[in-house]
């Protein structure tokens, strides 16, 4: 069941009814006829309404596919720092296509020897030292989750390329060879009960017995002892329940 998109329906609302006001107002003042400002007024309000409607509705859109994206990056970050270096070569060797290779620690592919460092701390000098020293033809090209300033400056000079997590992601998701289910998933949030339920601590036993005992002692002294009577009762009733449930 799809969510009510409550803010997306108050901003048309609220938009509507401004632009139904100030062309009624208008339109009326000017023309002293209530009806003709009645109708210019509901036919703008509707107008604005609309616009206001599409261009909120695009916004959420896109903000959350930039918000989907950014999270299962964050996924496939982790997902292939916990992977075997074989699963990842073979996953890359399959992105690259017909023509790529698997040699050793590296998958080549159009004279590239591509190598692949995974790993939730960002590409060192060291690392990119270990792919200079490795001698084989043709360019390099060495596949990261992030690179410090240091190493991209390293890597710069001896002509090696670097891909981080953003261009893995773009092109994982072209080949259609991103993960259907990754290594870690964050977990559930816990359904409203529950996070009532952590909330609903014996600490909360007191407070909410002293306020609703104050709150039922301050009902014989107030000309409308009910609310008084109602709000104390369910106060020490939670609180009972807190200490019994606890």
């Amino acid at each position: 069941m799809k969510r009510l998109n409550l803010p997306l329906i108050l901003d048309t609302v609220f938009a509507a009814i401004g632009a139904f006001l100030l062309f009624f107002t208008a339109i009326r003042f000017y023309t002293k006829s209530a009806v003709i400002g009645l109708i210019f007024g509901l036919c703008a309000g509707m107008l604005f309404g609309m616009l206001c409607f599409l261009y909120i509705s695009g916004k959420q859109n896109k903000s959350l596919i930039l918000s989907k994206d950014e999270k299962q990056k964050k996924l496939l970050a982790l997902h292939l720092s916990l992977s075997r270096d074989e699963d990842v070569k073979s996953l890359f060797k399959k992105s690259f296509g017909e023509d790529a290779k698997i040699h050793g620690k590296r998958v080549i592919c159009g004279g590239v020897s591509n190598f692949f460092n995974f790993k939730m701390q960002p590409l060192s000098e060291d690392d990119v030292a270990r792919v200079i020293k490795f001698k084989c033809n043709g360019e390099k090209k060495i596949f990261c989750v992030k690179c410090s300033a240091e190493a991209a400056a390293l890597a710069s000079n001896f002509s090696i390329g670097i891909a981080g997590i953003d261009e893995v992601f773009s092109s994982l998701k072209k080949s259609e060879l991103l993960p259907e289910k990754y290594v870690y998933e964050e977990p559930k949030k816990p359904s409203i009960f529950k996070r009532i339920k952590l909330r609903f601590s014996k600490k909360l036993c007191a407070p909410l017995f002293w306020s609703g005992a104050a709150l039922l002692a301050l009902s014989y002294f107030t000309f409308f002892p009910i609310y008084y009577i109602v709000s104390g009762g369910i106060m020490i009733i939670l609180s009972a329940i807190a200490l019994v449930f606890n």
